[in-house]
């Protein structure tokens, strides 16, 4: 999008009226600008007790060749010590747990202090250890390399790549975090959907706070990367971080999005273009509950929840059929074998 269109944009936020078709805006840039606002409301997303279960691995870490774990190497293999698993996550290179005492637990390899052992080196632990100075997780999230517990009390511990582990501050995108510190100004949090760049949390009360990086405009419409709340959006009870946009599903049943539409994920049409601004996604599938409350698609003419993207990809908690997930409530999603990788981060 120009820097023309982009006030055009600014300008139709603020309630001004605008002559679209000028200003170099393309007609991606004008369907986005044009889409109809968020519609939120009242809402939160429930808890839902976990299930503990035992954790299986079928393919090694990609780092095992240099000297990493090694588990499930030939055939799926319980991780050891993981049977009483209530929330699990994997960035592909290392994989974290929540046990039902609410300590977390890592294996794999160690990145920008991603395994939050204190040690920022890069290093290989081969079997599941302790992170040190946990006791009350109730589940745990990765986003790029960093990591994020989030405790009983909904505040949040982090580790790992600096910016996010950080809160977002500007200053610390090399000052990388080899133990578990709070990320500040971050409360009553849900969950954190999993990502790359940018994380994004889930609130109790239905809101969203975001952090990071804000290239596609994930964060809203702001520059900062520090952690905000996302204006424009309310009653949230599920969230995704994908294709440089997020998606949010509403109590009331309805989707919201924001950010890069190149894939049409925002609903509007014609792809392309992108906005700080939630706006309201139409022509999806209607939702119902099941007894044991959870979400199931049925097809309809409304709008309605959005399943999240894939929070762990290396393992799975066998708990009788069921899948743990990360978190362990509408946040996350079953976790799901691995394509492969390139390799180790640099």
């Amino acid at each position: 999008m120009t820097r023309s269109c982009r006030r055009l944009v600014a300008a139709a936020a603020a309630g001004v009226t605008v002559v679209l078709g000028l200003a170099g805006c393309t007609a991606a840039d004008r369907a986005v600008l044009l889409a109809p606002p968020c519609r939120g409301g009242a809402g939160a997303p429930q808890p839902v007790e976990p299930v503990p279960g035992t954790v299986y691995a079928w393919k090694p870490h990609f780092a095992a060749d240099a000297g990493g774990a090694h588990i499930g190497e030939g055939e799926p293999e319980a991780v050891p010590g993981w049977s009483a698993v209530v929330s699990l996550a994997s960035s592909g290179f290392t994989t974290y747990a929540v046990r039902a005492d609410g300590t977390v637990w890592a294996y794999g390899l160690g990145h920008k202090g991603s395994l939050g052992d204190g040690d920022l080196s890069r290093h290989a632990v081969p079997t599941p250890q302790q992170v040190p100075g946990i006791t009350d997780a109730r589940s745990v999230h990765v986003v790029g390399s960093a990591a994020f517990a989030v405790r009983a009390d909904g505040t949040v511990l982090a580790w790992g790549e600096g910016l996010l582990a950080h809160g977002g501050k500007r200053d610390t995108v090399r000052d990388h975090v080899a133990s578990p510190i709070p990320v500040e100004g971050l409360t009553g949090v849900h969950g954190i959907a999993p990502g790359a760049l940018t994380a994004l949390a889930l609130r109790v009360d239905g809101t969203v706070a975001g952090w990071g990086v804000t290239i596609t405009e994930v964060l809203g419409e702001r520059a900062d990367t520090s952690v905000t709340g996302i204006r424009g959006v309310s009653g949230v009870v599920s969230l995704a971080s994908v294709g440089g946009a997020v998606v949010a599903a509403t109590a009331g049943g309805g989707v919201c999005a924001w950010g890069d539409n190149a894939h049409g994920l925002l609903g509007v049409s014609p792809t392309g273009g992108q906005t700080g601004r939630p706006v309201a996604v139409a022509g999806l599938v209607t939702s119902s509950r099941s007894p044991a409350g959870r979400t199931s698609p049925t097809r309809g003419t409304g709008t309605g929840e959005c399943g999240p993207g894939v929070a762990g990809r290396r393992a799975r908690s066998a708990t009788g059929g069921r899948t743990a997930t990360s978190p362990p409530y509408p946040l996350g999603s079953r976790a799901c074998r691995p394509r492969g990788g390139s390799g180790p981060p640099a």
